[in-house]
Formats: C-alpha cells, sequence, structure tokens
C-alpha cells in the first residue's frame, strides 16, 4: 500500500525540444554525453548504485543501545555504541500520556524504573522523574527515561536509527513527525507493523520502514511481502534454515536484512556467513571483535 513513496517521479515526463538545427545539435552532443558518461561509470563501478545484490559487508546494530556498558535505552548506553562504532542502534520507543516519545522496551515501567503501571499513565514530567539506571548498577543511578529528541541530538548521521516503535498506528504517526521536523529522515527508519508504517507515510511518505509485521521463520512469504510493500529493511529472527538465499533474494530486490540477534561467536560467525547486513546484538563489543577479524580475513 505504502510502495508508491519508492516510485520514480519521472514516470510519464517527457521532454520537448525547438526545431532549429542549433538545437537538434545540441540535443545529440549531449545524448551522447549521457551515453559516455553512463558507460564510463559502468567500467569504474561494475555495480549498480545501492544495495549489491551480493552484499559485501555485515554491521553491528547496538540492541537498546551498548548494554553491557550502561542501562538499556539510556543515553549512556546510546553514547557508548557511537563511541564504540557502531553502524545501527537500535531503540524502543513509546507514547507518554501528553503524547510525547520516550525510550522504553517493556510494556511496564516496573523492571528498569521500579515504578508501576505503563508509559502511557504517565506525563513526560512524571516519567522524567523515574530513575531507569539504578537497576543496572549504582554507577547509573538517577539516569532519567530519554526522549526521542534527546536521543537524536547524539547520534551522528553516518549511524542509522533503528527506532522499534511500540503501541499502535498513533506511534508511527508521532516517530515520523519528529524524524522529519528534525530532518533526519536520511539515516532514520522505523521498525514498524503495517498499520504504524501506513500512520507514518501519511506524515513523511519517504520516511524509511523496516518490516516488522512478522518476523519468524518461514521467512520466505514475509520476504516476499517486505518487497511487494516497497519497505527498506526487514528485521528477522530465530531460524537460519535458507537464511542465505533467503538474504540474497531481499538483496537482489534493494531490501537490507537486520537479524535478531547475534550474542554468541558461533551466531554472529553463522549471521556474517549469511551475508545479513546488520547483526542486532547485546554484546557489542564481541560483535565489533569479530566484524573486524572477518572483515581482515576477507
Amino acid at each position: 500500500k505504502f510502495l508508491k513513496a519508492n516510485e520514480s517521479p519521472w514516470n510519464g515526463v517527457t521532454i520537448g525540444m525547438g526545431g532549429s538545427g542549433s538545437m537538434l545539435s545540441l540535443f545529440n552532443e549531449l545524448r551522447v554525453f549521457i551515453a559516455v558518461t553512463f558507460l564510463v561509470g559502468l567500467l569504474i563501478s561494475p555495480e549498480p548504485m545501492g544495495l549489491s545484490p551480493a552484499q559485501a559487508e555485515t554491521f553491528a546494530c547496538a540492541h537498546r543501545g551498548d548494554t553491557e556498558a550502561a542501562p538499556e535505552n539510556t543515553l549512556p548506553a546510546i553514547q557508548s555504541a557511537v563511541e564504540k562504532g557502531a553502524s545501527q542502534i537500535e531503540f524502543d520507543l513509546q507514547l507518554t500520556k501528553d503524547g510525547r516519545l520516550v525510550l522504553m522496551h517493556d510494556l511496564t515501567l516496573k523492571r528498569t524504573t521500579g515504578q508501576e503501571g505503563k508509559v502511557g499513565d504517565y506525563t513526560l514530567d512524571e516519567i522524567k522523574q523515574f530513575d531507569a539506571g539504578a537497576w543496572h548498577s549504582e554507577k547509573f543511578e538517577r539516569t532519567p527515561i530519554p526522549t526521542f529528541e534527546e536521543v537524536l541530538e547524539i547520534i551522528p548521521h553516518d549511524i542509522l536509527c533503528n527506532c522499534h516503535l511500540k503501541g499502535g498506528p498513533e506511534v508511527g504517526a508521532a516517530a515520523a513527525r519528529v524524524v522529519k521536523e528534525l530532518d533526519r529522515l536520511d539515516h532514520c527508519f522505523l521498525a514498524a507493523t503495517i498499520e504504524q508504517a501506513e500512520a507514518a507515510k501519511e506524515i513523511a511518505p519517504d520516511i524509511l520502514i523496516c518490516n516488522m509485521s512478522r518476523q519468524t521463520a518461514p521467512h520466505t512469504s514475509y520476504a516476499e511481502q517486505t518487497i511487494e510493500l516497497g519497505c527498506e529493511f526487514i528485521q528477522l529472527l530465530g531460524s537460519k534454515e535458507n537464511l542465505k538465499e533467503t538474504v540474497q533474494h531481499l538483496h537482489d530486490h534493494g531490501v537490507q536484512v537486520n537479524f535478531f540477534h547475534g550474542n554468541n561467536e558461533e551466531d554472529i560467525r553463522a549471521l556474517i556467513a549469511a551475508d545479513v547486513d546488520y547483526i542486532l546484538t547485546d554484546r557489542l563489543d564481541l560483535c565489533l571483535g569479530l566484524l573486524e577479524t572477518q572483515e581482515g580475513e576477507r
């Protein structure tokens, strides 16, 4: 349904020229120049622009930030992931009672703040009073729950933001609004259900989408749905059966693949071998180390 956002804006466009000889000559020269430029480009770069059909490299995605170093979904965890060199950072977004987006994974606040209830039961001012760090370690006592805007302030444009939406379509609309207003469409994508994505596209038609509608095996029909919808990303989890073939098929259609998750050496190496684009990991140091080793072996 939201494929139209990816269609070429040049469909059906024609260019008219005058009938003079000089204009015709200029037009012919221009055609030759374009043709030569195109052929030279093919010689210099044998693969098409954009995602290569055979993705050559795998990268690390810090799941909820660098959670070994700091509490999940907090600014210290995000900052640590940035400093260590994560290529993508995943975090979870929920709406407060007064419509602000904050980072929180669980449906309730209990595990990470000790508070009762849900994010949507409180205003942003109330949420900001909660301690989201003490559960992790004494070092992070009084660490607040960050807003979406605060997180985007510390993530540079060369790192992908994997914004996992929690809630209904209204979360998609709210997230798209923030991404658009802060001019972050170039490196933020929404990990969303179809309903959330449709709401987001109403606000920002060009926003990038990671299909999260059904992540588990079998991957084949899920991959086809993602291609048909025109999503730029897909998240897979669980089974690695026929994973390399599925990844190749997705790459052939310009879809990048996130896989949840790789938290040990065996799984990380298997995901690298399958040409997965981004490995969501809770062990960022391990993943980055293995990726560096793998790159040196290529």
